[in-house]
């Protein structure tokens, strides 16, 4: 499935309806557990629903499931070894304990990362099967089978109920900040001189909190799609450059001039006007608003360097000081508006690269499936 295809009425009612289907998915799973227990009880088999609450409460998407999984059963077999063999091993209890908070020091040291969460595992692993230090080899090994149970659940429960996918609802936080920031930028060249627009850098606030969104959801990303996965460092660039859009757009918010200047910046403001139908256009593809992909003017850097230096010349003073003043003044609201511009074509740019890599796959899968 391309990457901006418009998602099917399945996929959009199960986006839009996210957080109640998570909250099923999470009883459904812990009532496997439960059934389970009541057909064959196990010992300790609370384990496997702390597991299950743990591992899908704060991460609906299936990505992020199926990461914390792993790195809880990685966790869970090197702490369960860990603490059966200190087990069978050690007699001494000051030695048991000894030993305990030595592995616990070992892997507070070693924890850093994406992978803090195995680390973080491992070291309460071992203290949930060394528990008081007073029991058997088996009570160890069923606290470790309940917790790899409840992983097994959770990420099938994820996988094939339901599935909530990150790709969504990262599309969603990309649609969400572009329109946000053609709005903002529609309402600017629509503004006086004197005007004060707080509504607009609350919608800045909102758009940056978009980005923040998706660079969650980078890792879920990558363990859903393999076409991701290999190009993470295209969708961390996309995030950087909707945090530069951002940026410039708190700037231009922040520029006021006089009602003499008015006639002099509308001329520049209307330069602006262009770029913002080109966001607008783009955050609509985005939002399958339409099937293809706005094509930005050819040699657009060239041309808007054109414009604006030829807007500034017709709109400066004849006294040499006032002509300082106004040629600085529109040399850096220039500025802005062309740096604008080249964050709109280093995003144009990174959406081609993704579109590309996602062609390329399907093309991969194609000879594959034709030999």
């Amino acid at each position: 499935m391309p990457l901006f295809e418009k998602p099917s009425v399945f996929a959009s009612f199960i986006y839009r309806h996210a957080r109640i289907i998570h909250t099923l998915k999470i009883a459904l799973a812990l009532s496997i557990v439960a059934l389970g227990n009541w057909i064959k009880p196990v010992p300790h088999f609370i384990w496997a629903m702390v597991t299950i609450v743990i591992i899908m409460m704060g991460l609906p998407q299936v990505g992020g499931a199926i990461e914390k999984s792993l790195q809880r059963a990685i966790g869970t077999l090197i702490g369960s070894a860990y603490g059966v063999f200190l087990v069978v091993a050690i007699d001494s209890y000051w030695n048991l304990m000894g030993l305990l908070i030595l592995g616990v020091c070992v892997v507070v040291l070693l924890n850093a990362g994406r992978y803090s969460y195995a680390y973080l595992v491992t070291g309460f692993t071992m203290i949930i099967v060394i528990g008081d230090a007073n029991h058997d080899t088996s009570e160890a090994l069923w606290r470790s089978a309940n917790i790899l149970i409840g992983c097994v659940i959770a990420v099938l429960v994820s996988l094939f109920v339901l599935p909530i996918k990150a790709k969504q609802d990262w599309r969603a936080q990309l649609g969400k900040s572009f329109s946000l920031m053609a709005s903002v930028l529609d309402n600017h060249v629509k503004a006086s001189s004197d005007s004060e627009l707080p509504a607009e850098r609350s919608k800045l606030e909102n758009a940056m909190k978009a980005v923040l969104a998706q660079k969650k959801l980078l890792f879920s990303l990558e363990w859903e799609s393999q076409t991701l996965k290999k190009h993470p460092q295209i969708l961390t660039e996309l995030a950087n450059e909707q945090v530069r859009v951002i940026t410039l757009l708190e700037l231009l918010l922040m520029t006021h001039w006089s009602e003499e200047e008015n006639e002099a910046y509308s001329r520049i403001k209307q330069i602006a006007v262009h770029l913002q139908q080109d966001f607008a256009a783009l955050a609509d593809y985005v939002n399958s608003k339409t099937n293809e992909r706005p094509k930005l003017p050819a040699g657009l850097e060239q041309q808007l360097q054109q414009q604006l230096l030829s807007a500034q010349h017709g709109t400066i003073a004849t006294d040499s000081t006032q002509a300082d003043y106004q040629h600085f003044a529109y040399s850096g609201y220039s500025w802005l508006i062309y740096q604008l511009a080249l964050a709109l074509l280093a995003i144009d740019n990174e959406l081609d690269k993704l579109e590309q890599a996602y062609a390329n796959q399907k093309l991969l899968l194609a000879n594959i499936i034709g030999e």
